[in-house]
């Protein structure tokens, strides 16, 4: 089972990239949620921005810019399905690491300098990936596709430890953090 095949499992395929003439396996809106979501995860990973007030709400209007793109009632094109598509993924894929990160107790120690080193490696993303859907090769097109994978995965990845946090998170609302 290919790429292409996986993929047209949450994915429409229509209106895709062909960087060097390869076909992407998702549209360009999924090439910014698969790849901007394997981008958020290296950048959550690396720098583990602290969720202030600040930090949740912009990442929640990263989620909401996607009601009128998502929905259409904005006319766009290949290039703007796709950076919505990145903000959305950060949005999401923050959300969803949150419990998992505060399981594990991961907040980065300097959350200022952390979080514009995020912010700024969020817009590079954003710069990378339209350079690589308009200028890139045939090589760019397979490395695309598997990062857009890699995403898909970490996506998946985040919802299973969600789910297995969500026995702990309802046992704390009933009894308290530590089991009172």
């Amino acid at each position: 089972m290919g790429l292409e095949q996986i993929s047209s499992h949450v994915c429409g395929q229509v209106n895709r990239w062909a960087p060097g003439g390869v076909l992407l396996p998702f549209c360009q809106r999924c090439t910014g949620l698969y790849v901007g979501a394997a981008f958020a995860a290296m950048l959550y990973a690396l720098l583990r921005p602290r969720p202030t007030a600040r930090v949740l709400w912009i990442h929640g209007l990263l989620l909401l810019q996607m009601v009128p793109f998502g929905y259409h009632f904005v006319p766009q094109n290949g290039t703007i399905r796709t950076v919505t598509g990145q903000l959305f993924a950060f949005g999401l894929m923050y959300f969803l690491a949150l419990n998992p990160a505060a399981q594990l107790g991961i907040w980065a120690r300097n959350p200022n300098e952390h979080v514009r080193l995020y912010a700024i490696g969020a817009l590079a993303s954003i710069v990378v990936v339209q350079l690589a859907v308009h200028w890139g090769g045939i090589a760019t097109g397979f490395v695309l596709a598997w990062t857009g994978f890699v995403g898909l995965l970490v996506y998946s990845a985040l919802m299973v430890a969600n789910l297995a946090a969500l026995p702990m998170a309802i046992r704390s609302l009933f009894h308290g953090p530590q089991g009172d």
